[in-house]
């Protein structure tokens, strides 16, 4: 089955099966209608397919800990990196992967990197010992980075602009289904221990789901083509090696300490690493300005930032991805050190999250027409906002007698905001770009989310430990100040997203 691709601004549907290439009459036309909705369709398992992987790797291992030092003899500090291996390795190769995805093609990329993904993945379930599983993480993490920023090109290259606000509308609710089930599926898989598998099945788990994917990704989604705003083809650009190493360095200098730092007691060094980061991102932006002005190909493609949508989308999505980690952190620190609930019970009590999102996620398909995406995504921060206040309120109210009846309220406003914001911005930010700008410009909104979410973790963790103390007698004003400071945040991304563009075309499917 082959597919070909429209122009940006054509909106007309891709036709699929047109051997001859001649225009189909109107029986034809309404056919290849039908064949296209059942290539979307199979398109988003697989993609949905491969986020949901890489999400469940990232959640999942926080459970199987001390059965992993049970099993494998391993270390705090390996256990450690079981878990910070993929989730350093996935954010510092990103904008890599992103590019690789325009120079080499997105689909083979992306089926390259599901493939490279599932190897990972069954190396990990064979591990004899601390160390090879952390390879194998690594190896997960790395594979993850190149067939994540994929997905979005892809989907804009099948779906006309009118229907995207319906496919960015499909992920919300997946990604916090995922995230809310994948440490209960985690816990029940190793309590139990199905054929003798014990941790092991974790991440067999990802071994049929990747075979979906890899199975409906190489019959349905589109042959690799890039197209300029006015529809020409244009070639595909070669890979800018210093600015790949460049950025790589950057990355890895500013992540490493945000990832490892609180574990680690935040050396000096970690932040003179940071510190380094600033003047490697100065050389990299250099690097990039010359190769452009010379006329090759650059790593990151530099029009993407005289794109309003695009820039202020990235700060807002930053401070969104920071209080939302940081929530999410703190609420499962709460419930499973400050009530003591097993990692089970706080995953159901966190499902009125998910279900907010999920509900929201459909209103705001009527709202964005209605009153614009920007509006949309800033009603979704505030109301967001006042279910992180109504946690604080509550849980200061409460302590340690809070239950989780008393939660359902502020995890399912919270939710309802989520579904609010993760609507429309993704189509927001990247709504205004071409098609050879939407590789680089993935990579590097996946990489934003990934580092605002360590950033989230490291700074407001420290702020519960902070105030929790040493020995952990003050967790729920640990939790209450966090929540406040989270609120905070999210204002201020209401505040930040007035310098978004009110309309773009795919946000609001005009």
């Amino acid at each position: 089955m082959t597919a070909t691709l429209d122009s940006p601004s054509d909106h007309t549907a891709p036709v699929l099966d047109q051997h001859d290439g001649a225009p189909p009459d109107a029986d034809g036309k309404a056919k290849a209608k039908a064949r296209l909705g059942k290539a979307v369709i199979f398109a988003l398992f697989a993609i949905i397919g491969a986020d949901i992987m890489d999400l469940l790797d990232a959640t999942i291992m926080n459970i199987a800990g001390p059965v992993l030092q049970r099993d494998l003899g391993a270390s705090s500090s390996a256990l450690q990196w079981i878990v910070a291996g993929y989730t350093l390795t996935f954010a510092v190769m990103l904008t890599t992967g992103g590019r690789l995805g325009d120079v080499f093609g997105r689909k083979r990329m992306f089926l390259v990197g599901i493939g490279g993904f599932l190897l990972g993945s069954v190396l990990c379930s064979l591990a004899q010992s601390s160390g090879e599983l952390i390879g194998a993480r690594i190896l997960q993490g790395a594979f993850a980075a190149v067939m994540i920023p994929q997905g979005l090109g892809m989907l804009r290259a099948m779906v006309p602009a009118e229907q995207m606000p319906v496919v960015f509308g499909i992920f919300g609710p997946m990604m916090g289904l995922a995230a809310t089930f994948g440490p209960i599926l985690g816990g029940w898989l190793v309590g139990a221990d199905l054929f003798g598998l014990s941790w092991r099945a974790i991440f067999l788990v990802n071994v049929p789901i990747a075979v979906v994917a890899l199975v409906a990704g190489s019959r349905v989604l589109p042959h690799d083509e890039l197209r300029s705003a006015d529809g020409e083809r244009i070639a595909k650009p070669k890979l800018d090696l210093v600015g790949m190493l460049l950025a790589t360095a950057g990355v890895l200098m500013l992540v490493y300490p945000l990832v490892q730092g609180r574990e680690a007691g935040w050396p000096a060094w970690m932040f003179g690493l940071m510190a380094a980061s600033i003047p490697t991102f100065g050389v990299f932006a250099l690097h990039q300005r010359r190769r452009n002005n010379a006329g090759r190909d650059p790593f990151v493609v530099p029009t993407v930032f005289r794109k309003r949508s695009f820039n202020s989308g990235i700060g807002v999505l930053f401070a969104f991805g920071a209080a939302m980690s940081g929530v999410f952190f703190v609420y499962t620190l709460f419930l499973q050190v400050g009530l003591q609930y097993s990692a089970l019970h706080a995953g159901l009590t966190m499902l009125p999250w998910s279900i907010g999102t999920m509900v929201s996620m459909g209103i705001s398909q009527g709202l964005m027409p209605k009153i614009g995406p920007r509006r949309t995504l800033q009603g979704g921060m505030l109301v967001m906002a006042a279910g992180t206040v109504i946690a604080a309120v509550l849980v200061h109210a409460y302590g340690a007698t809070t239950t989780s009846l008393t939660l359902i309220a502020p995890l399912l406003v919270s939710g309802l905001g989520m579904g609010l914001i993760f609507g429309p911005i993704f189509g927001t930010v990247l709504g205004d770009l071409d098609d050879a700008e939407v590789g680089s410009a993935s990579g590097l909104l996946n990489a934003v989310q990934q580092l605002a979410g360590a950033f989230g973790v490291a700074a407001l963790g420290t702020v519960f430990f902070d105030k929790a103390g040493a020995a952990m007698l003050s967790v729920p004003a640990a939790a209450t100040l966090v929540f406040g400071i989270s609120a905070a945040v999210l204002v201020l991304a209401w505040a930040v997203a007035f310098s978004m563009s009110k309309h773009t075309k795919e946000a609001e499917g005009h």
